[in-house]
């Protein structure tokens, strides 16, 4: 077997030709003379140069075979007193018709660049390691980002439009204003004109009619001139009417298409905000229906306002000349302590449901710690030095008038926000306080069988300390404007305002004035000096007001003070070591022996009562002056004053006293 052997080619290796970089040589130039300036051209304009020399002498001509590049000499422009050549004067005009075109560019497109860049990149990393990878990671990088690109190209077109049609807009307008003022110039010249003309022709009419009134048959130049009608007056005033109407007419529809241009911006504003991401999002369906509606509205204002401007302008100038006075009262009044009596500025809390609601945990809270009276037999809650009628004494009425003073005056303190909360809350702190003490009791316990034996009970007592407005003028430092507020407040009438119905005490209000001849109807019946002496005062006094702070007066009057001033004028002193309390009198008279019963009660006799705990004796806290007939006097509330009425409360009776 013949074989053939198949002789191996040379293997050959093909390497990439690297890139050249073919930079350009700029233009060098060297000053040769004077007034020349020497210009070497570059080698390929320099083979131009000799090629041309070639083809006018030959290719073959031996002259230009071995011929170096010539240096070319120029006459300076500039420098130098040369002789230089006078221009073309065609040449001239040809450069100043060029100079005056404008230039432009081409626009770029945007994915024309985007590819010659890819390429480019692409290029660029061919030759290095690792070039497929970035090139790779460029290609997403470039779908990733595609969708923000086109929002952003989307936007920046939309934000360019709106701009563009803006100005459009502007320029219109303008115009048409320009065009008008043009309008009414010419009507202006033409009805000058008209005018000029008109009396001319009155003029020459006159004349002629003065001519021909000399003349038989004629018509005087009176009767003429009643029956010449006036066509030039009517004329100028549908002139003016037609322009008046023109003009409306030209700025109600600028105004539509204005408000159409505004609307269809607002929904673009929309529908970018929703291109966001939701966490970034600012606007709403809501917000954008009142955008619409609210330009809709106003561009509706604006074509009825022209038609009822003046009508409008009417009442509003008389609404104001009523309403502004009194806007002004009312924003003084809401600045003011007596806010409390106006209707809230907002919804939901006030003054008074915040205050009841700080009265009411404040008195949780004493009723939680006396029912628990943890390690003692009993738990009592006592109000301190209480003297009234009430079962349950608060002092709500007192903080609300006391807070509105305080921080009342120059700010709306009847808006109950977290600042205004504070301050009411510390004021129900500084005016309701309670502290505890421990006692023991003990009583005389009479068994069935005759025996008498003691019991003691131990007592946690829970001490409340209530401040009446009275207390809180000089440990707040009020001044005299500030008092005179806080006692116009506590007065019965704004009280009653607040919804206050007086004492919780039942029973027939009383009569709250007498005239002379019904005290000395009362009077006829008594016989005894003293007695006499003593309801006298007090029933004089009937119809005074009530106040515990102002008891010393002479013009006020509490329970305790009415009785200790009547025994007064009669020549007694009821009071107990200087102490003119209802608890303090009663004591000394029951110490004294000086008790009576209901049955055996004469005039001038003093019924004490105990309505709540207040570790007084006995726990008195009220006294009233019998006056004979069933009927008694007493300083009752601030709500009735001194009043004159039946005898209260008979169960609440603890001793009756005669000094």
């Amino acid at each position: 077997m013949n074989i053939k052997k198949i002789q191996e080619k040379p293997m050959v290796i093909h390497t990439k030709q690297k890139n050249q970089i073919h930079s350009h040589q700029p233009k060098s130039v060297t000053i040769k003379g004077g007034n020349i300036y020497t210009r070497t051209r570059s080698p390929k304009i320099k083979a131009v140069a000799v090629n041309k020399n070639f083809s006018k002498a030959g290719k073959s001509s031996p002259q230009y075979r071995n011929q170096k590049p010539k240096k070319i000499h120029l006459k300076s422009t500039v420098h130098g007193e040369g002789n230089v050549k006078e221009p073309d004067k065609g040449k001239l005009q040809k450069k100043a018709k060029e100079s005056n075109q404008s230039i432009k560019g081409k626009q770029t497109n945007l994915h024309i660049t985007e590819q010659t860049g890819a390429i480019g990149a692409r290029v660029a990393t061919d030759q290095m390691e690792g070039g497929k990878e970035i090139q790779q990671a460029t290609y997403m990088a470039h779908e990733a980002f595609r969708p923000v690109t086109g929002i952003a190209y989307l936007s920046a077109n939309a934000l360019k439009k709106q701009i563009v049609e803006r100005k459009k807009r502007e320029r219109k307008k303008v115009e048409a204003e320009k065009k008008l003022g043009k309008k009414s110039e010419t009507k202006s010249t033409k009805e000058t004109a008209r005018e000029t003309t008109s009396k001319a022709t009155n003029e020459t009419g006159k004349r002629k009619t003065a001519e021909r009134a000399t003349k038989p048959g004629t018509i005087s130049p009176d009767t003429a001139r009643k029956t010449t009608p006036v066509a030039g007056s009517m004329g100028r005033v549908t002139g003016i009417k037609k322009k008046l109407a023109s003009g409306y007419t030209s700025r109600i529809a600028m105004e539509a298409k204005d408000t159409k241009a505004a609307n269809k911006n607002r929904k673009l504003a929309f529908f970018l905000d929703k291109m966001k991401a939701q966490e970034n999002q600012q606007d709403s369906i809501a917000k954008l229906m009142k955008d619409l509606v609210t330009k809709r509205a106003f561009q509706w204002i604006k074509t009825v306002a022209p038609m009822i401007g003046l009508v409008l302008l009417l009442l509003v100038l008389v609404v104001a000349m009523i309403t502004i006075p009194v806007i002004a009262v009312v924003a003084v009044l809401y600045n003011s302590p007596f806010a409390l009596f106006l209707p809230p500025l907002e919804t939901g809390n006030t003054v008074q449901t915040v205050t009841s609601a700080y009265v009411a945990e404040f008195n949780r809270e004493v009723t939680t710690v006396a029912s628990d009276h943890v390690g003692y037999e009993e738990g009592q809650i006592v109000y301190v030095d209480y003297e009234g009628t009430d079962a349950i004494p608060s002092n709500y009425y007192d903080i609300l008038a006391v807070y509105m003073v305080k921080y009342g005056v120059g700010d709306t303190a009847t808006i109950m926000n977290d600042t205004s909360k504070a301050w009411l809350k510390s004021v129900v702190e500084d005016m309701c306080s309670y502290t505890t003490s421990t006692g023991a009791e003990t009583e005389t316990v009479t068994e069935e069988d005759g025996t008498t034996s003691t019991l003691t009970t131990t007592y946690l007592y829970v001490n409340i300390s209530l401040k009446s407005y009275r207390d809180m003028i000089s440990e707040y430092g009020f001044n005299k404007d500030e008092v005179e507020m806080l006692e116009e407040i506590m007065s019965p009438e704004y009280l009653s305002m607040l919804g206050w119905s007086g004492s919780e005490e039942e029973g027939e209000p009383g009569i709250g004035s007498l005239i002379e001849e019904e005290i000395n109807a009362i009077l006829a019946s008594i016989s005894d000096t003293r007695q006499k002496a003593v309801c006298s005062y007090v029933l004089h006094r009937v119809g005074y007001p009530y106040s515990q702070e102002l008891r010393d007066s002479g013009n006020y009057y509490d329970c305790s003070s009415l009785a200790y001033y009547g025994w007064k004028s009669a020549g007694v002193n009821i009071s107990n070591g200087g102490a003119t309390t209802a608890a303090a009198e009663g004591e000394k008279l029951e110490k004294a022996g000086k008790t009576v019963t209901l049955d055996a009660i004469q005039p001038g006799d003093l019924i004490f009562y105990s309505y709540t705990n207040n570790r007084r004796y006995r726990d008195i806290s009220h006294v009233a002056i019998y006056v004979g007939g069933g009927k008694v006097v007493e300083a009752r509330s601030i709500k009735y004053g001194v009043v004159y009425r039946e005898i209260p409360n008979i169960g609440k009776i603890v001793l009756i006293g005669r000094p």
